[in-house]
Order: structure tokens, then sequence, then C-alpha cells
């Protein structure tokens, strides 16, 4: 008997129906000389440092840097059923073989090995390394079995990557929370998301805006438009302009092509579902999920933005399918099917534990219909990805003419739509989300034709009229869950070691399936807080960063844990040296931490921000200063209560208005306030009498 150990029911089924284990039972299929169960992810988690020593409960800078000789694991208590149903399964004498049929990739060896080990098993055991659930590539897979050690330098990668993150988040967390007194969590890939926020925040406090003009010439049958830095510069083209020519100097025409975008992994649909309905990154790996379990979509959890080549056939039987079921067939009328090429999304070598997210064929209209909001929005970009990504590219001709205003060059562009390709698909999707009443959809829609007439250099056109504006120039934008995925995603890409940059490549900061948790987590943590779609940094975050070593708080650490990780993986380097650096840099970050701290200083290392006013309390004349989530009287709880909320109706007010309010009782036209019933709508911001705030609408 052969027993098959996959992560998960939904491959277990898969695989059961290929190898004919058709019998049910509690925790397993069987059948036809195979067992096939299932894992349920970790079912086996490193030990708490409570397991090695009592005096570990308490935490104490004394006992730092906590580092096992010999690491400890125990059973996960959510998952001991399923554990126990394993090892009975193993130890059964009619079972003389394994097959590790868990995720291809570095977490799916470690979960196989860790129950393999805990349960003292010394049965020979195989690997089946698959990407696709389809019964081919299931059968392939089988057929081309290797000899389950060949993959012990993976284990000991992921070994490695498990148990270095294990010591890094007991040891600084315990480190800085006694040095604080506090609790403050560490992690090798928190801190430095932390740190991309407050950085983001930092950069936008200190911005200077400088002027420029925009000067604009209507030449009858177009506009062209110049950038001039200084007034009086923009001043003098505008005064002697008028009544004068504009000569072109150049006029250029040619041709473009816009490829369709890949399909989606999960975190360009968390991106997505963020810019456009404005949901959280755990709100849409929840949707997912749920659409996963009622199997109308497949796996989540994958960072592959591509299908595998055994796919191909499965893939166009599924267009086929949602269009003539007439998924949104009322939209997209022009669709068609010819223009449809798969190729684009089929990359074998991109697809490695999991292939793109995709809907099924069990989607039905009717079950799409009654879906709740949030599915039913989720499934309907999955939905429109596919179709768009494997549709024909947006084709046009862009123009761009120079032309000579008094020895200035001003610029006019064009743009003629050829073929719109994907852009159709995506242009409906406006109509097809249904958006939150509280969210402003981020909807890209594609550009109408802007033709220019027919141009050639030494042309010359009568200026009709010209005129400049001023304008400014813009901060950074706070990240929003949407930016910080990217981010988070890119994170390395600027790092200058080229070894260290390629370790990063097609990873970053967390995994595609770890991104939303640790968003939430941090959140949780009371390091960053949610302002509309906006993530703001706290001032515990903005302390926290100030005061931890720099190697630690920028992504170089993570990229060169992946860069070593990748060496043990293909044998290049030694998992046990890898681990005496780790205990290394644990040692040297403690010993250095500690030369700072004094039992006396306890809870004070970390002094408070200085907060600087930023303007005048109008009830009782003492300064006002920035809090977290408000603007208000340093007098306090018990003082005059004075305060201007960060986010009112819905959108950020910046420190630039609120000392506008509080100087001259009136902000800017503020756009973008969301009403309680979820109109959006336009307003200033006034300072009564009383010293409350109103709104006062424009005229």
């Amino acid at each position: 008997m052969t027993l098959i150990i996959a992560e998960k029911p939904s491959v277990a089924r898969e695989i059961s129906n290929v190898v004919g284990a058709n019998k049910s039972e509690k925790g397993y299929k069987l059948g036809n000389g195979y067992i096939v169960s299932w894992c349920v992810g970790h079912l086996i988690e490193l030990a708490q440092p409570g397991a090695y020593d009592a005096a570990y409960k308490v935490w104490d800078l004394n006992t730092l840097p906590i580092i096992p000789e010999v690491y400890k694991t125990e059973i996960s208590a959510q998952t001991r059923t399923q554990y126990n149903i394993l090892k009975d399964l193993i130890n059964r004498e009619d079972v003389t073989q394994l097959i590790c049929a868990t995720d291809a990739g570095r977490e799916g060896e470690l979960i196989f090995r860790l129950v393999y080990h805990k349960t003292k098993c010394t049965k020979p055991f195989m690997r089946l390394w698959i990407s696709s659930m389809e019964e081919k590539s299931i059968r392939d897979g089988l057929a081309n079995m290797k000899d389950g050690r060949e993959y012990d330098n993976l284990y000991k990668a992921a070994l490695c990557r498990q148990r270095a993150d294990w010591l890094f988040g007991i040891n600084l967390t315990r480190l800085y929370s006694k040095m604080y007194n506090k609790t403050l969590p560490a992690g090798r890939v928190q801190t430095p998301t932390v740190n991309l926020i407050v950085q983001r925040q930092h950069e936008i406090e200190i911005f200077t805006p400088t002027m420029y003009y925009r000067v604009m010439a209507d030449l009858g049958s177009f506009k062209a438009y110049a950038r001039i830095d200084e007034k009086a510069a923009a001043d003098d083209v505008v005064s002697h302009g008028i009544g004068k020519n504009a000569v072109v100097k150049s006029a250029t025409k040619e041709e473009k092509k816009e490829l369709p975008p890949a399909l989606y992994d999960l975190t360009t649909l968390q991106r997505d579902a963020n810019r456009l309905l404005g949901y959280s990154a755990k709100q849409t790996l929840n949707a997912l999920q749920s659409l996963y379990d009622a199997k109308l979509a497949t796996y989540p959890r994958t960072d592959s933005k591509y299908i595998t080549a055994d796919m191909a056939s499965s893939t166009s039987s599924l267009i086929d399918w949602l269009l003539k079921n007439g998924f949104f067939s009322d939209i997209i009328k022009e669709y068609n099917t010819n223009n449809t090429d798969l190729k684009r999304v089929i990359n074998d070598s991109k697809v490695t534990d999991h292939h793109a997210i995709l809907p099924t064929q069990s989607v039905t209209i009717d079950k799409y219909t009654n879906l709740p909001t949030t599915e039913k929005n989720i499934l309907s970009l999955i939905i429109l990805r596919l179709l768009s990504a494997t549709y024909a590219p947006y084709v046009f001709t862009s123009t761009n003419v120079i032309l000579d205003i008094e020895n200035v060059d001003f610029e006019a562009t064009g743009k003629e739509i050829l073929q719109l390709g994907y852009r159709m698909i995506e242009n409906a999707q406006k109509t097809v989300l249904i958006l939150p009443s509280d969210t402003k959809s981020d909807q890209k829609q594609t550009q109408e034709n802007t033709i220019l007439p027919a141009l050639s250099e030494g042309d010359i056109f009568d200026i009709v009229d010209i005129k400049a504006e001023g304008k400014k120039t813009q901060p950074p934008k706070p990240y929003t869950e949407d930016t910080l995925l990217s981010a988070m995603e890119n994170a390395g890409k600027d790092i200058e070691d080229s070894i260290l940059k390629d370790a990063m490549k097609d990873r970053g900061l967390g995994t595609p399936a770890t991104r939303a948790e640790i968003i939430e987590n941090i959140i949780a943590k009371g390091y960053i807080c949610r302002s509309g779609k906006n993530l703001m940094p706290t001032d515990q975050a903005k302390t926290f960063v100030r005061f931890i070593p720099d190697r630690i708080k920028h992504p170089d650490l993570t990229a060169d844990w992946e860069y070593q990780l990748s060496e043990i993986q293909t044998g290049k380097y030694s998992d046990t040296a890898f681990m005496e650096s780790i205990n290394e840099f644990l040692r040297s970050i403690t010993k250095e931490t500690l030369l700072q701290y004094s039992p006396e200083s306890s809870g004070n290392m970390f002094p408070k921000p200085v907060r600087e006013p930023i303007g005048i309390c109008p009830r009782c004349g003492k300064n006002i200063v920035e809090w977290d989530k408000s603007y208000s009287c340093e007098s306090g709880k018990d003082g005059c209560k004075f305060v201007i909320w960060k986010t009112i109706a819905g959108r950020n007010i910046t420190s630039a208005q609120a000392q506008k309010l509080l100087k001259k009782k009136k902000t800017d036209l503020i756009k973008g306030f969301t009403s309680k019933v979820g109109n959006k709508f336009n307003a200033y911001i006034v300072l009564k009498e009383d010293c409350t705030t109103a709104f006062e609408f424009e005229r």
C-alpha cells in the first residue's frame, strides 16, 4: 500500500481521482492500492521558548539571546486530529512507501518533512513534483517521480528559514519590548514593512512644494503645452505670444501596441481589489478563499501569473464555457473568440507551487448571481482578467509634436485608437463591479481619440490664445494597501549588490500568502492605522523605526537570507554555517543594544517624539500639535478639548489644511468627502465661532 500525503484536502481529492482512491474515510481516501491523505498546511510548529526552560516563560533581558542547541517541535492544537490520522496511516504495517505530494516548493517540502520526522518514520518516500491539478499533469508527475532524498537540500533551506525567523522574532521582540517597556513585535519581514510606511510619511512631512507654470497655447485645431519653472518667464511668453506664430520643429507618428496584463496572482488581485473597490488585502484573500472552497475559483495563495502548457486545452474550454453561459455578454458585445491567444499566459518556468488564479467551470450565472457582494466582485475581477489577459492587444498611433513659441518648446500629443483589444474588457469593469457606498473607485478608462491634424516640420500656426496657470509640485502619496503590496513585492530592487538584488527577484518582503497577514498584524500591533484607504504610521512606529539598527529595518537582510537559502537549496552552502551566522547576528545585535541599557532607564530608552506646533489653539491660546488621529490642543484631555480630526467624512485632512484652518478659519476646497448615505461631495472646512468645525459647500 502506498500512502500519498498532500498539503490540502482539495489537492488530495484531485490526486485521489487520478489514482482511483475513491473510498472516503475520516481524514483520507482509500482504493486501488493507495491511501491519499493531507496535512492542512503546517501540522507541526516550532516549540515556544518555555518548552526549553521554564525561565524563558518570563521575558528577561538576562536570558537573551535565546538560541536552542536542539530545536523542539510541537503539534498544532488546531490540527492535532489530522496529525493523529496521518501518524496512524504512516505507521500502518501495510503502508510500505510514502509519496510526498505537498506543494512543489520550499514550504511544501518542510510541511511533509516535519510530519515525517515527528512520527519517527523511516519508510522510503518518493517526491511528486507538480504545479498543476490537471489530470495529465498528475499522471505525468506520478510517472516521473524522484527519490524523496534528492530534495534534502530544499528541506534544509526550508528548515533554516523557519528556525531563523523564529530566532529573529522571539529574540528581537523581547529585546525591544523590554527596552521600551511596551510590547513591540519585531520580525524579519514585519519590521522593514513598518519602515516603508514610516519613511514615506517622513518624505511627505519634509516635502516643500515648488511653483511651476503650465502654459497653454490654443492653435485653433489643437492645443500645445509647456512647463516653465519661473513666473516671470511664463508671463513673458504669454505677453509676447499673443498675435505671434507657433512653428513646428518636429512631428513624429508611430504605431504602438500594448499587450494585455498577465493573469492574476494573489498580490495583483489584492492590489486591484484595493484600488478599485477599497478592499483590504485580508478581505480579498478571505473572499477568494470562500470562492475556492465553493469550487468557483482555483487556489488563492499563488505567486504565479501564468498557467502551464498542459492547461491550454482546459483553459480554452473554460473561456468557451464562460461565454456560452453569458457572463457579461450584455457588456462585452464585441468579444470575438478569434482574437484570443493563450500563448501569452502559458509559461511553465513561471509556475512553481501553483498556477495563476482562474475561475472554474463550476461557475454558473445562478451561482454567480447569488454570491455575496464581496465574493461576486472578486469573481468578476478574476473572470474579466482571464478574458482580457488572453485577448488581442490594444493598438493605437501616437503623435508627438514639438513647436517653437518665443524660443520656448511647446508640446502637443495625439492618439488614434486602431484596435481597442483587451481594453474593451477592462472598460467593462465599471459596469460589472458593485462599489461599496464609501469607496471611490479608481477605474482606468481608455483615453479617447485625440487626433491631431497632419503636421510637418516648418508648418506655421496662428496663436488664438495663450495663458499660464500656476501649479505646485505634489508630495508623495501615503501608502494604500495597493501601493504597499507593490512596494513589498518589489522591495530590494534598489539594493546595489547585484547578487543580493538577484536573490530578491520575484520574492520581495513576504510572500503572496503572508502579505495580507503582515499588514493586518502591523495594524493590530499599533504600528499602523487606516485613514480611509491610506495607511499611516503611529508615533510608536516612528519611534521604533528611529531607534532600531538599519540592518534590521531594511530589506537587505531579507535579500542576504534569500541568497544564502538559495545556495543551501543548490548544495553550495552549508545549513550549519547559515544558522551559525544567524546566531552570531543575534548575539551582536543583543550586545550592541544592551550597552545602551540600564535598569533605571527602562521604558525611557525611546524618548517621546518632539511635537512641533502647527498653530495656536483658538480656545485657550496654547499650541496645537499633531497626534496619530488628530490635531489637538497640547492642554490634553483635561484641557480645552479642542480637536481637528485627521479623518473627516472619509477624507484625510493634511497638516497643511489644518494649519490653514487655524490661521484663516477656512481650508482650501477639499474634494472627495463621503456622506453618511455614501454620496461624494466637495466642501471647505470652516472654524465656527464656538471653535467647532463645519462644512461650507461650493456656491
